[in-house]
């Protein structure tokens, strides 16, 4: 049945002559900073046997995670590549922290798109220190959580790992947060 469902709705859309307007391309508009999609934070029941299913299936290293006594609860967090990135898939058993996470390419950019989200009173949820990023968080427009994050370069902190970050101080006293952390 579900098959059969399937089928017909690809063969109506594939007939479709809809596309998307224009004002929605896909292309970068001159002057703007790019965001990329750098990872998800999914909601699971079990983070530590998702992580195991990720891992199994995917070859992922788990590379941190958190037991429910923790603040944030049970976590786990996967990468690929943890020599480059600190995670791809973060686990979550509480729903609240599932979200999308948009990496910049430098302190300016991150801050390019925090002052962004503050020009369009879009409410800023937590602003952290991650060790491993700058990040800060908010709401899309259906309560979806959205991440934008700067790597600091520094993998080492094991996640869950989060301090406030107070981006009223000048690019040096939040450098130095990196090191002081290192």
């Amino acid at each position: 049945m579900m098959t059969q469902t399937l089928n017909a709705l690809l063969t109506r859309l594939s007939g479709s002559k809809e596309s998307l307007p224009k004002e929605a391309s896909t292309g970068n508009q001159a002057g703007r900073q790019e965001a990329r999609i750098g990872h998800v934070g999914l909601h699971v029941t079990n983070p530590a046997a998702s992580a195991e299913f990720y891992r199994d299936v995917f070859g992922m290293e788990i590379v941190g995670g958190s037991t429910r006594d923790h603040p944030v609860g049970a976590t786990a967090f996967l990468s690929s590549r943890p020599d480059e990135e600190a995670h791809e898939i973060a686990l979550f058993a509480n729903p609240e922290f599932a979200h999308i996470a948009f990496k910049v390419s430098s302190l300016a950019e991150f801050r390019s798109f925090h002052a962004r989200v503050v020009e369009k009173n879009i409410p800023i949820k937590f602003v952290f220190n991650n060790g491993v990023s700058f990040a800060f968080y908010f709401d899309d427009p259906d309560g979806h959580m959205i991440e934008v994050y700067w790597a600091t370069g520094d993998l080492s902190h094991r996640q869950p790992y989060a301090q406030p970050l107070d981006l009223s101080q000048p690019d040096e006293a939040l450098l130095e947060k990196i090191t002081a952390t290192i």
